[in-house]
């Protein structure tokens, strides 16, 4: 009884053993959109840097005077408040990120209205204890 023969199996080895071309495009298309995924990912990581450094740079020099951070405060200040369309204008990498650029600009808006009104505040304060004494 022969189950196979010699045509039968070299029949099979083509089958079997022959390169697939929907799974070479399946492996493509995957791997394709790993690299394109990851590239991506390195964009958006490099976004958000660049929004930390804006944001760290709009709160953390505003009320420290000196000449360098009163620049980069106006620098931060320019970026955040611009409406260009460069890639990595501020609304740009808020939209990539899926950040509201309009609610965040509002938000360092009324970040900086607070500090303006604690700094008056603690010189009110500050002048009055030194008239006391």
């Amino acid at each position: 009884m022969h189950l196979f023969t010699i045509d039968d199996i070299g029949s099979l080895n083509r089958d079997f053993f022959s390169p697939d071309p929907i799974s070479r495009f399946q492996y493509e298309k995957v791997h394709e959109a790993k690299k394109g995924s990851a590239e991506h990912q390195a964009e958006r990581d490099l976004m958000l840097a660049v929004l930390e450094d804006g944001i760290a740079c709009f709160q953390g020099y505003f009320s420290k005077p000196s000449r360098t951070n009163e620049q980069l405060f106006l620098e931060a200040e320019e970026w955040t408040s611009s409406n260009d369309d460069e890639v990595f204008s501020f609304n740009n990498v808020c939209e990539t990120l899926g950040l509201n650029p309009s609610r965040l600009r509002k938000g360092l808006e009324r970040w900086k209205e607070r500090q303006i009104t604690v700094v008056s505040e603690w010189r009110k304060l500050h002048r009055s204890t030194n008239s006391v004494i």
